[in-house]
């Protein structure tokens, strides 16, 4: 048996599309070819709709088209509405989106491709990857498109939609058990192959040179060969298919130096072997290959118990008003089933697929399309996730269980910046730098020891296998990660990563005061002309349509209900409707001076309201100043962070918060665009603005900050530009949650020294000759676990405090 490169003179031809070798059958239009007509159709498309820049992102990476192709019948199921509603998350007659799993997704120019399908099909208004769940979001006109046609040009283009009736969810659960039994298959053969490879090499080392017949000898060699062809082409085949498919992309990833070292170590046995000149070390060769399979199990086992997937590890701490029996109360969204009847105040998110029961109801899509104008909705309307609701209260039937994570995928996608730590920059660098540097430093050692042929090549397999980027790699999204999980316990949820390195740099606290340092109950006394129980009812009837805490405040001032028509609220600053015959508008002074047309209205302290057109007196709000208050600020500006107040309230509080913030800290009577400017003005002086609010009065203000925090009592709302949630209960842990951050990046830098310490030693223990590449098959999983016990132990030792 040889193995030789091909000839140089005849190079293989490989596919102008896919990039795999070319048989005798191959296709050629004299400039390009290819390896079937698949292959050959997919690249005409490209090219007649001028989309060849595809191929200048990893070279020839398309998704090979060989094999039998999906008979595009298959796709006529989506025509039936019943089939095509499992795939689609939002349809408003003029917009429709729907998400499709692509198994055959893979790379950046399957990314830049699927995210170009508007240019294929006028109907397609834009579409979204998500390499990582394989998935595509495709948003489109259903007058002029369909799913069934997208689904067919998602096939032409060589990416077949999964159109599994268990969904995407089942099918990765489906493809994580898949995975984990190759790796134990895997891990068998080469388990099998090690143990009597090594049986062999014992017997022939205790017969010594003499001491074994030849044809034993010779049959010996051959059975280690035939031993060891499966462990090469089955076994490692993970690190030699990686590191093909980068290099054919023209790049160097990090499997690299391992699929070099198992090469080396293979093709110099074999040539070894059948030129006669030694044994070589297929032992050594298929104990390395077993090895590293011990080590990949035991880190996707680590991985799996850290896992912070929020597809599968979903908390959202939102609520919604649940009607049972005629009876509402407040109950998480996970407990919503389906055909329950749930009451969605205005500004509140629709927690699940619902059908509309009231007579009508206006539904803002916002959260969902990016499109802020509010749609009409009639009795019998189907109402989809995400929507929030304008005006008027309104009661639905659910039709689906609450899907979390398409909540949290919401949210996420509201981000208007997507953080970026040096670690995480580093990281995605560090790749190429660190495999050519391994590559030369293993051949300067393997060229040092020659002649000594055999120690030069266990020198050589050595440094390749023993030279670990580990932290780097590992360490920050592991620990960051695990620190998501850990606040997710405790109530915070945070948008992603990238916002605990914002909360790092954080020096500068802006604060609202109503429903964050004050409770969201307060003690409501009414001063003004005489009420009448009609009255009375209508007011607290259209306060309870908003779902400001003041609001909240007033509605709860009796059990009495009545109905409202017609609720309009203008955030932040009052609410009008109708009840009972009434016209009801309540809010700040200016808010009714505007509205009645009355500029004659004083202001004065409390929320102001109106009956029929006249100012009928005021309600004045005793909020209580949450206890914890004083200690939470006194702990940020101990740890050197300014503070502010900021408040659309009136200074009625501000004896009390003077014993906290100082007269210059306190900003009263702000409306949400001066907070806006205040925020802004501290951000030109060079600070670094956390925000923190409730989320319903200062949306704007957050969205100007350089990271936000919404804190909450009972909410079923959900403020798009915050990046953090947190329980109101919680906002003690303030001055902790920013320390802990810091600590963060402390475990992060302790496993950046860690790896540096680790390959300074294996490196050079590898160069001296004194590592074989048996141990440091051990050494290399080994590295990866400390460093995920360390980011694991690190983040969870730190989080203690939350408990």
């Amino acid at each position: 048996m040889t193995l030789e490169p091909p000839s140089p003179t005849a190079p293989a031809v490989c596919c102008t599309h896919c990039g795999e070798p070319c048989a005798d059958h191959s296709i050629s239009d004299g400039a390009h070819t290819f390896c079937c007509t698949g292959c050959r159709s997919v690249y005409d498309i490209l090219s007649s709709n001028g989309m060849c820049e595809y191929y200048t992102f990893d070279g020839a990476s398309g998704v090979p088209q060989r094999g039998p192709q999906r008979d595009r019948s298959v796709y006529e199921v989506l025509d039936d509405a019943a089939t095509a509603a499992r795939f689609i998350d939002f349809s408003n007659g003029s917009i429709t989106r729907a998400r499709l799993a692509l198994p055959g997704m893979h790379c950046a120019s399957c990314v830049w491709l699927l995210e170009q399908l508007q240019r294929f099909d006028q109907g397609i208004r834009s579409s979204r990857v998500d390499l990582m769940r394989k998935t595509v979001e495709v948003e489109y006109d259903p007058s002029r498109t369909g799913l069934k046609a997208i689904a067919i040009l998602l096939s032409s283009l060589g990416y077949e939609p999964l159109l599994s009736s268990e969904g995407t969810e089942h099918d990765r659960d489906a493809e994580r058990r898949e995975a984990t039994r190759k790796i134990y298959l895997r891990l068998g053969v080469a388990g099998f192959a090690a143990g009597n490879v090594m049986m062999i090499s014992i017997a022939r080392y205790m017969a010594g040179d003499t001491g074994m017949d030849q044809t034993l000898v010779r049959l010996f060699s051959l059975l280690s060969i035939g031993l060891s062809i499966p462990v090469y082409f089955f076994s490692a085949s993970p690190w030699l298919s990686s590191a093909l498919a980068s290099l054919r992309r023209r790049v160097v990833n990090l499997d690299v130096p391992v699929a070099l070292g198992i090469t080396t170590l293979f093709v110099r046995s074999i040539v070894d072997i059948v030129s006669g000149g030694g044994e070589g070390f297929l032992d050594s060769f298929a104990g390395l290959v077993f090895f590293l399979l011990i080590g990949r199990l035991f880190q996707q086992k680590a991985f799996d118990a850290v896992s912070f997937d929020r597809t599968v590890r979903s908390f959202f701490p939102l609520s919604v008003r649940r009607e049972q029996k005629g009876v509402e109360a407040v109950v998480p969204i996970d407990a919503v089933r389906t055909g329950d009847v749930m009451i969605v105040r205005n500004g509140e998110v629709i927690p699940a697929d619902a059908v509309l029961m009231s007579a009508t109801g206006y539904v803002d899509y916002s959260f969902v399309t990016g499109e802020s104008v509010p749609v009409e909705c009639t009795s019998g309307s189907m109402i989809y996730a995400g929507g929030k609701v304008v005006g008027t209260a309104v009661r639905l039937t659910a039709t689906r269980p609450v899907s979390q994570s398409y909540l949290a995928s919401l949210w996420e996608r509201t981000a208007s910046r997507t953080p970026r730590s040096s670690y995480m920059k580093l990281s995605d660098r560090f790749g190429l730098w660190f495999t050519v540097g391994t590559l030369l430093v293993a051949a300067a050692g393997a060229l040092f020891w020659l002649p000594n042929v055999a120690l030069a090549v266990n020198v050589f397999t050595a440094v390749l296998i023993i030279a670990c980027p580990c932290a780097l790699t590992l360490a920050a999204p592991i620990t960051l990660g695990t620190a998501m999980g850990l606040l997710g316990r405790s109530g915070m949820y945070i948008k992603n990563i990238g916002v605990l390195l914002e909360l790092k740099n954080a020096n500068t606290v802006v604060f609202d005061k109503t429903g964050t340092l004050t409770s969201s109950r307060h003690d409501v006394v009414y001063h003004g002309k005489p009420l009448t129980a009609s009255e009375h009812e209508a007011i607290e009837a259209v306060a309870s349509h908003s779902a400001h805490p003041v609001s909240q405040s007033i509605a709860r001032m009796s059990s009495a209900r009545s109905t409202a028509d017609v609720v309009v609220e203008d955030v932040g600053r009052g609410v009008r409707g109708r009840s009972n015959g009434h016209t009801v508008v309540i809010g700040s002074f200016s808010y009714l001076s505007e509205e009645l047309g009355d500029e004659t209205i004083a202001v004065a302290e409390g929320t102001a309201v109106a009956v029929d057109g006249m100012l009928a007196g005021r309600f004045v709000m005793r909020s209580h100043v949450r206890e914890d208050v004083p200690m939470m600020v006194h702990g940020l500006r101990s740890n050197g962070i300014q503070t502010r107040l900021v408040t659309g309230d009136t200074d009625r509080d501000a004896d009390v918060l003077r014993s906290v913030f100082a007269d210059e800290e306190m900003h009263f009577r702000a409306t949400p665009g001066e907070k806006v400017e205040a925020v802004e003005a501290l951000r030109s002086r060079g600070a670094s603005v956390l925000m923190v609010g409730d989320g319903l009065n200062d949306v704007s203000a957050m969205a100007a900050a350089d990271v936000s925090i919404a804190v909450t009592d009972e909410t079923s709302t959900l403020a798009p530009a915050s990046d953090l949630v947190m329980p109101a209960q919680r906002l003690s842990d303030l001055p902790g949650l920013l320390t802990y951050t810091h600590e963060l990046t402390r475990v992060i830098s302790s496993a950046l020294w860690f790896t540096m310490a680790y390959n300074a030693v294996g490196i050079s223990l590898a160069l001296a000759g004194i590592l074989t590449p048996v141990i440091t098959a051990i050494m290399m999983p080994l590295s990866s676990l400390l460093v995920v016990g360390m980011s694991v132990g690190g983040a969870r030792l730190y989080a203690r405090r939350f408990k």
